[in-house]
């Protein structure tokens, strides 16, 4: 089963210090405890050296303290410092497999985030909000606030994880919940990923939650979790969860994972978080399509992953294309008034953040990554053909499965796929400082 976590990590172009391509992550099990300000917890992670070293390094804010580390068994020396835990072993022999233990504890903080976006601001990783249920967005990067980890897209793992909460409080973790105990008074959830999902797309929530569940008219069970002051929104969220999914497994092709959950928690966003989605309550509240946009992440950037981050669009080109496609389709609202009127407010994103191709790091997840890609898509079905377009749409997904993908493999690929030289199109829209003429 590990061999399905298998990756080729990089150093990333845009955020070199959240990435350390000396390891390839397999399997991290997660013995996690919270029963008030304090975290703490065992992380065993099982990984591959990519390269014969005596060094490795990981993320973990400073916020947490490393209480041991072990090295299949024997302890090994360790030092923290700039939210990482560098760590002296012996000799490692590249493609061997290991097994790191190690123990911390600390009062975890979220790390500020790379952009100005305003459901940034709080912060990325654990927080708390008022009322001390706990949620987590983490995008680029921020799951090294909560447990030590390779964080990056390029280095995709499985995951299995126990984690004891105090009173009615539960866990609501990625994957499948594989069964709940309560003794003494605390609550132990168990939860169990067996498709590999980078850490970016790891969502964490506690709080007095309560599982719904929903059979779609194609015959999937989505669940939906809920705080009781969010119950309102379930027959909002079945209503809207229903009629994205069957539309994408009919217009994307099948679902690449096992199970799927709608996470309501605190904060003001909403995150694609693999096979359990992350949603603020006012994100499930938009006129827009929110839920179909994060549900058509599953297929583009969660099974379909960028290599690094200077790849979010192909994540975002995506998801704002299918959502357009959606709305369109479905007669729902459209996004800022539809494609059609996009131009605008592309050509004043890449005035301010840069083009979508070459962004500026310190302004992340702006729509310049979005509405720009988008478009250029929409000017790929044109030159293409609807029903060109419909195939690769599928395609593009089914092939690339459990892939991480660049823009070097995009162009090739469609390319390819098309007969066509889309190369000068892809550039001009993926380069140019300003939005290109249609």
């Amino acid at each position: 089963e590990l061999e399905l976590a298998e990756s080729e990590p990089v150093e990333d172009p845009y955020y070199p210090e959240k990435s350390n391509p000396e390891i390839d992550s397999l399997h991290y099990h997660l013995d996690l405890l919270w029963v008030g300000r304090v975290l703490s917890g065992v992380t065993t992670l099982t990984f591959r050296a990519t390269e014969d070293t005596s060094a490795i390094r990981l993320d973990l804010s400073g916020a947490l303290s490393a209480d041991s580390v072990e090295l299949d068994g024997e302890p090994i020396e360790y030092t923290q410092s700039d939210d990482g835990l560098e760590m002296s072993t012996p000799p490692l022999t590249a493609d061997s497999t290991y097994r790191l233990r190690i123990a911390y504890s600390g009062v975890p903080e979220p790390t500020p985030a790379p952009s100005q976006r305003s459901d940034m601001t709080s912060g990325l990783g654990w927080s708390v909000d008022p009322g001390g249920n706990v949620h987590t967005f983490q995008e680029p990067y921020g799951a090294f606030t909560w447990y030590p980890v390779n964080d990056h897209p390029s280095d995709e793992a499985l995951y299995d994880a126990t984690v004891t909460t105090r009173g009615d409080d539960v866990a609501v973790f990625n994957g499948e919940l594989v069964g709940t105990d309560t003794a003494d008074g605390k609550t132990i959830a168990r939860w169990h990923v067996g498709e590999p999902v980078a850490s970016y797309l790891v969502t964490i929530a506690i709080g007095p939650y309560t599982e719904y569940t929903d059979m779609t008219p194609g015959g999937m069970e989505l669940s939906y979790w809920l705080l009781p002051g969010d119950k309102r929104l379930l027959p909002r969220l079945t209503a809207d969860g229903d009629a994205a999914f069957d539309w994408l497994v009919e217009h994307a092709g099948p679902y690449p994972f096992e199970s799927l959950g709608v996470l309501v928690v605190g904060g003001t966003s909403g995150m694609e978080t693999q096979t359990m989605i992350t949603l603020s309550a006012g994100a499930v509240e938009r006129s827009d399509a929110v839920l179909l946009h994060e549900m058509a992440h599953q297929w583009y950037g969660d099974s379909v992953t960028p290599v690094d981050w200077k790849g979010m669009w192909l994540n975002e080109g995506w998801a704002m294309y299918m959502q357009q496609w959606f709305e369109t389709d479905t007669g729902r609202p459209p996004y800022a008034g539809g494609i059609e009127y996009w131009r605008p407010l592309d050509m004043l994103s890449r005035a301010t953040a840069g083009p979508p191709g070459d962004y500026d790091p310190q302004a992340f997840g702006e729509s310049n990554v979005y509405l720009g890609p988008a478009m250029m898509l929409d000017e790929i079905r044109k030159r293409i053909g609807d029903a060109e377009f419909e195939r690769i749409v599928k395609a593009w997904a089914a092939e690339h499965e459990n892939q991480q993908v660049d823009r070097v493999e995009f162009t090739r690929w469609i390319n390819d796929e098309t007969g066509e030289n889309l190369t000068p199109l892809i550039d001009r829209w993926l380069d140019s400082p300003q939005t290109p003429r249609r």
